[in-house]
C-alpha cells in the first residue's frame, strides 16, 4: 500500500517531466530566427586555430566607428539638415541630398584613421558634389576638405566658409 502512494505521484512526476521534455523538444525542432542583413558586405568573419584564445584586433583597419556611424555623425550637422533641406524645397522633391562614402576602409590621414564622407545633391542625370568631409574612428574629429584651405576642421570651416550663407536667397 505505501508503495502505491509512491508510485502515483512518481508517476504523474515523471508523466509531467515527459511531458514538458515533449514540449522543449518540439521548441527545438522550431526554426531559428533569421534576421535579415541589408548590407552582407558588412560582416566579417574570423577563424582562430586556437579556440580558447580570443581573436585579436586587426591593427591593420581598426573598427571603433563603423562607416555607418560616420554617416550618421555626418547627417546630424546643422550644415547637412538644413542643405537637404534646402535641395528639396528648391527643386520641389525633384533632387535630393545623399550622404556617400566612396571606400570600405578608413584612409590614414597625418597617421590617424578616418572615413571619408561625401555630401552630394543627385540629380537625373548626375550627381554633384557639395562638400567632402573627414570622420576619425573614434568620432572625436570631423575634418573638411577645402578646396582651397585643404583639410581644415569643422570649426575652422563653420567660422571660415560659412557654410549656412551657402543656401540664403
Amino acid at each position: 500500500m505505501k508503495i502505491l502512494f509512491i508510485l502515483i505521484p512518481l508517476c504523474f512526476c515523471l508523466g509531467g517531466c515527459s511531458e514538458q521534455s515533449e514540449t522543449t523538444s518540439s521548441k527545438k525542432s522550431e526554426r531559428p530566427v533569421v534576421e535579415l542583413v541589408e548590407k552582407p558586405e558588412a560582416l566579417a568573419a574570423v577563424v582562430s586555430e586556437n579556440p580558447v584564445e580570443p581573436p585579436k584586433k586587426s591593427e591593420a583597419i581598426p573598427t571603433e566607428l563603423a562607416v555607418d556611424n560616420a554617416v550618421a555623425l555626418i547627417s546630424e550637422l546643422p550644415e547637412i539638415k538644413a542643405w537637404s533641406d534646402y535641395i528639396e524645397q528648391k527643386s520641389q522633391g525633384k533632387v535630393h541630398a545623399a550622404l556617400l562614402t566612396p571606400t570600405k576602409e578608413p584612409q590614414d590621414i597625418d597617421g590617424k584613421q578616418y572615413w571619408p564622407v561625401d555630401f552630394f545633391e543627385s540629380q537625373d542625370t548626375h550627381m554633384h558634389r557639395w562638400e567632402s568631409f573627414w570622420v576619425r574612428i573614434d568620432g572625436k574629429e570631423i575634418l573638411v576638405d577645402d578646396l582651397a584651405d585643404g583639410l581644415i576642421s569643422l570649426q575652422n570651416w563653420r567660422d571660415q566658409k560659412k557654410p549656412l550663407e551657402r543656401i540664403q536667397s
